[in-house]
């Protein structure tokens, strides 16, 4: 990936957070400093959470992609192991084919949320 990430970008966020949060207990005083320190605290809960939506998609995206692929590289390693009976190899071809259409869906669909 190229540029700045969604972690990157909410690892920006809570520095900013931070440094408001240290102005904020030189306010607390006012009464507006009060109510600016709610709000702040409620971005930083924010910013949490789409922390972790964030680490939760990876950890499915990176799953979603695992599990085709391991099935793909099994069968691999039977072809070059195995004397390769025509039936096997029949099989083979079927899970790739299978495994790719899994893929490409997986890819699409990944991209649709990116591109929204």
């Amino acid at each position: 990936m190229n540029g700045p990430t969604v972690i990157d970008a909410t690892q920006e966020v809570m520095s900013r957070l931070e440094r408001v949060e240290r102005t904020l207990e030189r306010l607390s005083e006012v009464p507006e400093g009060a109510t600016l320190a709610a709000d702040v605290i409620a971005l930083r809960e924010a910013v949490q959470r789409l922390q972790r939506i964030e680490r939760d998609e990876r950890h499915r995206f990176g799953h979603d992609l695992r599990v085709p692929l391991n099935a793909i590289a099994g069968w691999i390693h039977l072809l070059r192991s195995d004397a390769a009976a025509s039936s096997t190899v029949a099989q083979a071809v079927d899970v790739f084919d299978r495994n790719a259409r899994t893929l490409t869906r997986v890819i699409e669909t990944y991209t649709a949320e990116v591109d929204r």
